[in-house]
C-alpha cells in the first residue's frame, strides 16, 4: 500500500501559477564571463531552468582543447552540432556530443571548423570579431564579421567544407561574400548578424557608427551570379528603424517560419518585427511592429525563434535572465505582463550563466507539462514508470505526444486523462496509484492500446479534438488544464498479472 501523504498532496497542490511557465524548450547559451557553453533543460517540468542540474556545462575551456574569450555567436545545426564564433579568438568551433554524456569535452568532440586567424586557413580569410551565423540546408555557413585594429574587413563571410574533412580551412572553402566598406575606418561598419530570407536573399544587421551605411537591416542579392556582392544594386536598405530615445544597436536578427524577421535593439531594450508582406524588397510603413518593449532595463542581446513562434532571448543585465516571449492572443505585440515567461534568473538558479550573450534553441519538440503524484510505485523493473509529453501547449497546434517509459518489457498499456486530479491508492488491489478524478477518459480506440516491447515504452500522438471523457469525446480548449496518466499491465506476486500506473502529468493549454 502507498499512503497518499506525498503523492496525493502533490496531486492536489497544482495551481494555475505552477502551470504558467510551461513549454520551456531545451537550449544552449554562451557564457562570456565564464568562457563556457551551457546546456539548459527543464528537468523537473516546471517551465524554467532554475532547478538543480538543469543548467550544465556543454563546453568549458578548462576541460576542452580550445580557449574561449568572447564566445558571442551560437548556432545549432540539424545534426545536433553546435557552431560557436568567438570575436576575440577569431575562429569557429564545432561542438558535438559524440559519446552521449551531455558535453563536448571528449576526444574529437570539439574541432576547429574554421580558423580565421593569420595563417589559419588556405584561403587567407581573416575572421576578425566574428558574431552571428546562418547555416543553409546544404551546409554552407555564413558569418557576420567586423574589422578591428588587428585587421580584417567588415564582411559577410561564406564558409563551406567542400572536401568533407570536417573543416572549412582549405583553399576555395572560404571567401568574403560581401565587404561592406573596403578601406573604411574601424567602426564605420559593424555587421553583427546574417540570415537567409524566405525569398532566397541574404539579410544582415548593420551597426556602423557613421551615417553610411546607416544602422539597420540590409538585403543582399547576387544578381549577376558572380559569387559575391559586387554591384551597387546588389545591396539595398531593407529596414532602417525609426529613431528611439537611445542609440540603436542591432545585435541579432532572426526569422520565424512565416518569413517575418525579428531585430533586437540592445540600445533601446526592444525587438522589432518586420515582414515584407508586399514582397517589394523593402519594409514599408505598416510592415514594422514594435513587437516587444522591455518595461525596464533589459540589455537584450541574442534571440532565437522556436517552431511554435515563441522567441527565446538572453538578457545580460542585473539579474541575468533568459526569457520566452509568446504572442498568445495573436495581436502582434508582446504583453510584458502576460506573454513573457522568465525561464532563468541568476538570482534564483543553482548555476550562474555569467553575462549570457548568445542563445540557440533545440528545434525538436519541447517537453511540456508538470509532473505530479510521483514517484510512481515500483514495477518489476525495480523502478516506477514515468510519463512525459512533447509538443506545444498551444491548443490549436494539436501536436502533443505522450510517452510512458520504464514499463515492464512486453506488457501492454494505455493512457488516461481527466480535467480533475485525484488520488486512489492501489485501486482494485493493484500496485500503484490512480492520480485522476472526476470523469476519466481512456485512450483505448484502435491502435491506442500498445505493447511496451523490449524497451518498455509506449507513446501516443494525441488528437486534441477527440479527447475521451467518459463515454464521449470532447475538444481541448485554450485555458483548460488536462491531467494525464498511463495504466499498464505489471507482474504481481507469484507471477500473476497485476495493474500499475505511471506518475501524473498536467498540461495547461493556451
Amino acid at each position: 500500500m502507498h499512503p497518499p501523504t506525498l503523492r496525493g498532496l502533490a496531486a492536489l497542490a497544482l495551481t494555475a501559477p505552477s502551470l504558467a511557465l510551461q513549454g520551456a524548450r531545451d537550449l544552449f547559451v554562451c557564457d562570456t564571463d565564464g568562457d563556457k557553453i551551457w546546456a539548459c533543460s527543464d528537468g523537473d517540468g516546471d517551465g524554467d531552468f532554475d532547478g538543480a542540474n538543469e543548467v550544465t556545462p556543454f563546453y568549458d575551456e578548462l576541460l576542452g582543447p580550445f580557449p574561449l574569450s568572447v564566445n558571442a555567436g551560437l548556432l545549432r545545426a540539424p545534426d545536433g552540432a553546435l557552431f560557436v564564433t568567438d570575436s576575440t579568438e577569431d575562429f569557429v568551433l564545432r561542438l558535438v556530443d559524440l559519446d552521449g554524456n551531455g558535453d563536448a569535452h571528449g576526444a574529437n568532440e570539439a574541432t576547429l571548423w574554421f580558423d580565421g586567424r593569420v595563417g589559419g586557413n588556405a584561403a587567407g580569410i581573416l575572421l576578425v570579431s566574428a558574431r552571428g551565423m546562418w547555416r543553409d540546408p546544404d551546409g554552407v555557413l555564413w558569418v557576420a564579421s567586423a574589422n578591428t585594429g588587428a585587421g580584417g574587413n567588415d564582411a559577410i563571410v561564406r564558409l563551406e567544407d567542400l572536401n568533407g574533412d570536417g573543416d572549412a580551412n582549405d583553399l576555395l572553402e572560404a571567401r568574403e561574400y560581401f565587404v561592406v566598406a573596403p578601406g573604411a575606418a574601424i567602426g564605420a561598419s559593424i555587421p553583427t548578424a546574417v540570415l537567409r530570407g524566405r525569398d532566397g536573399a541574404l539579410y544582415y544587421a548593420e551597426n556602423g557608427t557613421g551615417a553610411s551605411p546607416a544602422r539597420g537591416v540590409y538585403r543582399l542579392e547576387d544578381l549577376d551570379n558572380s559569387g559575391t556582392i559586387d554591384q551597387p544594386n546588389e545591396v539595398t536598405p531593407f529596414f532602417l528603424a525609426p529613431p528611439q530615445s537611445g542609440t540603436a544597436f542591432h545585435w541579432d536578427l532572426s526569422r520565424d517560419d512565416t518569413g517575418a524577421l525579428y531585430l533586437t535593439d540592445t540600445g533601446n531594450d526592444l525587438i522589432w518585427r518586420i515582414d515584407d508582406t508586399n514582397t517589394n524588397g523593402v519594409i514599408d510603413a505598416g510592415e514594422e511592429t514594435l513587437f516587444w518593449t522591455s518595461p525596464g532595463a533589459s540589455n537584450v542581446w541574442d534571440l532565437d525563434v522556436a517552431p511554435d513562434g515563441a522567441l527565446y532571448l538572453v538578457e545580460d543585465q542585473t539579474p541575468d535572465r533568459l526569457l520566452r516571449l509568446f504572442d498568445t492572443d495573436g495581436n502582434g505585440v508582446i504583453d510584458p505582463l502576460n506573454e513573457v515567461s522568465v525561464l532563468y534568473d541568476d538570482t534564483l538558479a543553482a548555476v550562474d550563466l555569467g553575462s549570457p550573450r548568445a542563445i540557440a534553441v533545440v528545434k525538436g519538440a519541447p517537453r511540456i507539462g508538470v509532473s505530479y503524484c510521483g514517484p510512481a510505485a515500483p514495477n518489476t523493473t525495480g523502478q516506477g514508470a514515468s510519463l512525459t509529453a512533447t509538443g506545444s501547449t498551444h491548443a490549436a497546434a494539436n501536436d502533443v505526444v505522450l510517452a510512458a517509459q520504464d514499463l515492464p518489457a512486453n506488457q501492454f498499456g494505455f493512457f488516461l486523462t481527466s480535467l480533475t486530479t485525484g488520488f486512489v491508492a492501489n485501486p482494485g488491489g493493484s500496485q500503484g496509484d490512480l492520480c485522476l478524478g472526476g470523469t476519466i477518459g481512456r485512450y483505448v480506440r484502435a491502435g491506442q492500446i500498445q505493447n511496451a516491447g523490449s524497451l518498455g515504452t509506449i507513446a501516443l500522438t494525441l488528437d486534441l479534438s477527440l479527447t475521451p471523457a467518459g463515454s464521449a469525446f470532447v475538444s481541448i480548449q485554450a485555458g483548460e488544464t488536462w491531467h494525464f496518466q498511463a495504466w499498464y499491465r505489471d507482474i504481481g506476486p507469484g507471477g500473476a498479472p497485476w495493474s500499475n500506473f505511471t506518475d501524473g502529468l498536467s498540461i495547461g493549454f493556451n
